[in-house]
């Protein structure tokens, strides 16, 4: 207890130490962003080179049948293409292009938890219902239909109406009878039909005045509507307006003024940039194939899996994927051996010494924020600390 009252007694305000640490991240984002574009200048400038190697290692590796699939055409076609593939993606390998990429990545993720948390919520429901349904199948069940549980159906012919003549026999005869003397008295159809047609008068008087009001009412309705659409019109405009100025200001400002902010903006640059060069990767093994010097493609879901590290390559060149698949082949013992092009940056760094140097930097930097992370959760911590005591909580001795 008196370690906890010598921690509240302290000189030093966490709000005061979180500003600090603030005014600190502001500091060192010119530096965050300078490392980071020396780093993808020379993965810019060492791309083209890296690709180049890579692709002669990877033909000249087989080449046996697959080689001869190619002709000379293809292969200057081929080379056309990669040229065009390297620098339309060169000029993508910049922070401004890697943040809005680090953007969608973040959204594809959210889209797929959110789809996942549907699909388990889809299958407990199923679930569920299988069960109810389940244990409402039994000799107790209680069966719903519209019919009624009577033998004779022919006893409720007239429930809706359709009968105008009494159901018993004995009534029929009289019925009959009046219905017959209405109709042999002229006189009073003739008065029945004046009076009908006065009435019909009246009914179409009143209905010509109701749809008059009616008329009234629905345009004063449609005004009401239209200045309400209006007045809609205005704030979502302005709410829509406002909501661009808040964009505006946010993307005004490139990088985060916090430690985790700034922290989490260098892996996001990273894995946009994995993300990058696994498209390109791609892109150039779709080529290989058109012109025909390799005879397989590998899907997309295969790099990733290599980059998450759940794949790992039989062997040791650099930019270059190989495993084996196994196959009913007889005569391929162990399987059949794939290779394919993926550019990473941990191997572009093993060959390029500046890289690595770049590297290190970027480490440094990021050594930094962790040890600034760990002061912003502990001042954090103090904050709420000293809000409990100051205003939750009470001293019990005064009760």
């Amino acid at each position: 207890m008196s370690k906890k009252k010598h921690l509240f007694d302290s000189n030093f305000d966490p709000l005061d130490q979180i500003s600090l640490l603030k005014e600190k991240c502001n500091n060192i984002s010119p530096h965050l962003y300078r490392v980071n574009s020396l780093y993808l200048e020379e993965i810019r400038n060492s791309l083209p080179q890296t690709i180049k190697t890579s692709l002669f290692s990877l033909i000249t590796d087989k080449i046996g049948d697959d080689f001869g699939l190619s002709t000379v055409s293809s292969r200057k076609r081929f080379q056309l293409e990669i040229d065009k593939l390297v620098s339309d993606n060169i000029s993508l390998i910049t922070i401004e292009h890697l943040n809005e990429l680090a953007k969608k990545i973040d959204e594809e993720n959210i889209l797929k938890l959110n789809n996942a948390k549907d699909e388990i919520s889809n299958s407990s429901n199923m679930k569920n219902d299988s069960e109810r349904s389940e244990s409402f199948k039994g000799a107790n069940s209680i069966n719903i239909s519209s019919t009624p549980p009577l033998e004779q159906l022919s006893i409720t012919e007239g429930w809706n109406g359709e009968l105008k003549a009494p159901y018993t026999i004995d009534d029929k005869e009289p019925y009959m009878q009046s219905k017959i003397s209405e109709n042999d008295d002229p006189f009073n159809n003739i008065n029945n039909e004046n009076n009908s047609l006065k009435d019909d008068v009246k009914n179409s008087d009143s209905f010509k005045l109701r749809s008059k009001d009616i008329e009234i009412l629905q345009s004063i309705f449609s005004l009401t509507d239209e200045s309400n659409l209006s007045d809609l019109d205005s704030k979502i405009a302005d709410s829509y307006n406002d909501t661009n100025s808040c964009e505006d200001s946010e993307n005004n400002r490139l990088l985060p003024q916090s430690p985790i902010g700034l922290y989490e903006w260098m892996i996001s640059i990273e894995t946009a940039l994995a993300r990058r060069l696994r498209d390109l990767s791609h892109s150039i093994n779709t080529e290989l194939l058109k012109s025909g010097l390799v005879n397989t493609l590998v899907p997309i879901n295969i790099l990733d899996a290599a980059l998450s590290g759940q794949l790992i390559s039989s062997k040791s060149i650099s930019n270059i994927l190989t495993f084996k698949l196994p196959t009913n082949n007889p005569l391929a013992t162990g399987g059949l051996e794939i290779d394919c092009l993926l550019i990473t940056p941990e191997d572009m760094e093993f060959d390029n010494p500046r890289l690595r140097k770049n590297r290190t930097n970027m480490k440094h930097y990021q050594n930094v924020l962790l040890g600034m992370i760990k002061q912003q959760r502990y001042w954090q911590g103090r904050s709420v600390a000293e809000e409990i005591n100051k205003k939750w909580w009470k001293d019990t001795t005064k009760i």
